[in-house]
């Protein structure tokens, strides 16, 4: 019999755990990080559960296993793993569900009347290299920060151009979720913290790519409610 680790799941993706068992595509595995994708409908577009270890960037989205990495998951980009009844079966050992976990979220600042155009930013989803193109990490820091300010976030979000990884956190971040790091600066960017020289260098840290473009994002609406313009376009 193979043997069981224990996990906490987020909210956000318990569900996908929690049914019946299925399919799911290993779309990359890593040391301290493995991503499995599953499909509901015929859009192509696959639901996505980051299963990482105890010292991985905390996805507001992941299943948190016990342990830290380096980690051998024992599967390769391709292969197909079964999820289902709280458990994640892969070929040489499971992963049991036994807890959850709560992903942080940015707070709701008060109404801003800057009547933000998210159209150029939303045009830009998809574009740019990896997992999580860069255009897609402006947009996540944008929609977190305009939370923190109080600007209206649009409604429906064309996700259905970029990876399935990247859409997940994209719809994320339009609730609000994302990693502690990047919840910390927010919130002391927009408060004028003195911590936020240091909690900026954490998010800069993120990726390649991604912790810049997380600030870019954050900076921009940061720069919108201080300095609108009269449709609320950046010059």
């Amino acid at each position: 019999m193979h043997p069981r680790y224990p996990a906490a799941a987020s909210p956000l993706t318990r569900i996908l755990v929690a049914g019946q068992r299925r399919p799911a595509v290993v779309l990359a595995a890593f040391p301290t990080a493995l991503y499995l994708a599953l499909s509901d409908d015929d859009s192509g577009h696959a639901d996505v559960l980051p299963v990482v270890t105890s010292d991985a960037l905390m996805l507001p989205t992941a299943v948190r296993v016990a342990q830290p990495g380096p980690r051998d998951w024992g599967v390769a980009p391709g292969d197909v793993v079964t999820l289902g009844g709280d458990e994640i079966a892969l070929p040489s050992h499971g992963i049991r569900l036994v807890r959850s976990w709560r992903p942080r979220r940015v707070s709701t600042g008060a109404a801003h009347p800057t009547d933000f155009d998210w159209e150029p930013l939303l045009a830009e989803l998809g574009r740019g290299e990896g997992l999580t193109p860069r255009a897609d990490d402006v947009l996540c820091g944008a929609l977190l920060a305009a939370r923190a300010l109080g600007i209206a976030v649009p409604d429906a979000i064309p996700v259905d151009r970029t990876t399935s990884l990247s859409a997940s956190l994209v719809v994320a971040a339009q609730a609000g979720y994302a990693v502690s790091s990047v919840v910390d600066h927010v919130t002391n960017a927009v408060a004028g913290s003195p911590d936020a020289d240091r909690t900026r260098e954490l998010v800069l840290a993120i990726g390649h790519t991604s912790g810049a473009g997380l600030l870019e994002g954050i900076e921009l609406m940061q720069h919108i409610a201080n300095c609108p313009l009269p449709e609320g376009i950046p010059s």
